[in-house]
Order: C-alpha cells, then structure tokens, then sequence
C-alpha cells in the first residue's frame, strides 16, 4: 500500500513537471517574422483600426518597414552582448534609452503627417491605452500589485 502511494506520488510530480516545462518553452518563442513581415501585419492592423487609404497604407507600411529593419539590428546587437554576457553601462544604456526615444518622436511626427488629425488622436489613444496595459502586465508577471508596497510598509508597525 505504501509503495502504491509513493510510486502515485512520484508520477503525479513527474506529470506536473514535465507540463510545467512545456509551457515554459512554449511561452518563451517568438515568433520569426522578417521586417517585411511585421510591417505588412502592422500596417493591416493599423488599416483596420484606422481606416486608412490606399495611400496612407503604402506610406505607413514604409515607414513600418524601416523601423522593423532598425529593430531587427538592434535585436540582433543585444542579443549579442547577452551572449557574450558584457553587461551596459550606465552612459550605454542612457544612449540607447535616448535614441529609442529620439526614433518614437520621429515616428510619432511621420505618422502625423500622414494619418488625418482624427486617426492620428484614435491612434494616439490606442498607443496610450497600450503602453499603459503593457506596464499592468509587466507588474503582473513580476508579482507587484497596485498599492501592495504601501500596505506592506505599514502593516508590521504596531
């Protein structure tokens, strides 16, 4: 009887370990599109949301394309230095947090030229109600309620 509780025990660990490993690789892949790729998709979806025309499609999915080219670089420059296992620098990462943010500028400007004042402010609230999100599920992942600090903080104290 004890053996056929101890042996149930070890192959209802061993399941539970192998499903947890297989969600774990699963979770982990992304998808390999091509900059082309990813800028067809974006644009369609853009098209979608915004209702765009011909012509703001195909100056859209330029402008996409060069980014997702940029992108694909720089992916490619990090994940390189994560191999090698050199860490940034302080003044690295300050430069990189700046171009990033000098490219957003330059791409929010270029969709403003072409995208209408009315898809321009939808796409801006899409983007703001997106950033927004991503951070909440950023929180999420790491365990990090709103306002879990503060309770904590004070809830020792008598």
């Amino acid at each position: 009887m004890k053996k056929l509780i101890g042996l149930t025990a070890i192959v209802i660990l061993f399941s539970l370990t192998i499903s947890a490993q297989g969600q774990n690789q699963r979770q982990g892949k992304r998808a390999d599109f091509t900059p082309d790729q990813m800028a067809t998709l974006q644009t369609k979806k853009m098209a979608l949301h915004l209702d765009l025309n011909e012509n703001q499609q195909k100056a859209i999915y330029n402008l996409n394309k060069k980014n997702a080219e940029e992108r694909e670089v720089l992916r490619a420059e990090f994940q390189k230095n994560k191999e090698q296992g050199t860490p940034l620098t302080s003044d690295e990462r300050f430069a990189r947090e700046n171009i990033r943010l000098g490219r957003q500028l330059a791409h929010k400007n270029e969709l403003k030229k072409i995208l209408t004042d009315e898809q321009f402010e939808k796409w801006e609230a899409t983007n703001n109600f997106n950033k927004k999100r991503g951070n909440k599920k950023i929180g999420d992942r790491q365990g990090i309620k709103k306002g879990d600090a503060s309770r904590k903080q004070y809830k020792n104290r008598s």
